[in-house]
């Protein structure tokens, strides 16, 4: 069913919006004719990616993905506007410290926005998508460090919290498949972000030799495979990982 047959444009809320990959997804959306949230927790960084999408209809809202009342209020404002039938869950963060130094309060704010913020993001639009007239889709941003431990020293906490998103996946898409709404991960492997921006010469060189390709992987790239799980002609796929890394060599 195509959205002209369902009644329902495509209405997507990104998390992380304002750069990186949450960025290049919701420049591919609105080029496609959707119309985008942009949640971030920078109003003015939020604001100005909105300013650089095409078409018209798009809002950024500033909101930390850690509050899951400033989630709901998001969602409900832009779900208001015309419905909401995609999520992408892009936000979050990197820890640098060694997993024997880092202390509990920087372990904390990993999971904190990197779990709890993916919790707060789907269980703020799920009932939106519950009743968006056509299937919905979630895809939340994985990584391959959820299966290597992470590219460098320093990764450990933030590979520990993408490993739990992969619980919170297939749980969520078990619980709200009888309710046509599918859940998916997409995991990059390292992709030229902001957060792969600050890597000194020697870890760019060595993390892109964890590819079989030799080279980190460009977010345009990512956001294919995200556009990919959310279109609902890929309506059986649910509670999958696809693995888009450039083949990661694990172990």
């Amino acid at each position: 069913m195509n959205d002209h047959e369902s009644g329902t444009a495509e209405a997507v809320l990104i998390t992380g919006g304002a750069s990186g990959i949450g960025l290049t997804c919701a420049r591919q959306a609105a080029a496609r004719g959707a119309r985008v949230a942009i949640v971030d927790v920078n109003p003015s960084a939020a604001a100005d990616a909105v300013a650089s999408l095409d078409g018209e209809g798009h809002v950024a809202v500033a909101a930390d993905v850690t509050d899951a009342g400033a989630m709901r209020r998001a969602a409900d404002e832009f779900a208001a506007g015309g419905g909401l039938t995609g999520v992408v869950a892009a936000a979050g963060i990197v820890s640098r410290s060694a997993l024997l130094d880092i202390d509990a309060a920087e372990f904390r704010r990993v999971l904190d926005i990197n779990v709890i913020g993916v919790q707060n993001t789907i269980s703020a639009a799920g009932p939106h998508l519950l009743r968006a007239g056509r299937l919905g889709s979630v895809v939340v941003l994985g990584s391959a460090a959820a299966f290597t431990g992470g590219g460098l020293m320093g990764n450990g906490a933030y590979a520990t919290s993408k490993a739990a998103l992969i619980g919170l996946v297939r749980g969520y898409a078990r619980e709200l498949a009888p309710h046509q709404v599918r859940v998916n991960m997409v995991a990059p492997g390292a992709t030229e972000t902001p957060m792969t921006d600050v890597l000194n010469d020697a870890d760019r060189e060595r993390i892109a030799g964890m590819s079989l390709l030799g080279r980190l992987s460009k977010p345009e790239e990512i956001a294919s495979a995200i556009a990919f799980l959310l279109a609902p002609g890929n309506g059986t796929i649910t509670g999958q990982v696809l693995h888009v890394n450039g083949g990661v060599v694990f172990g």
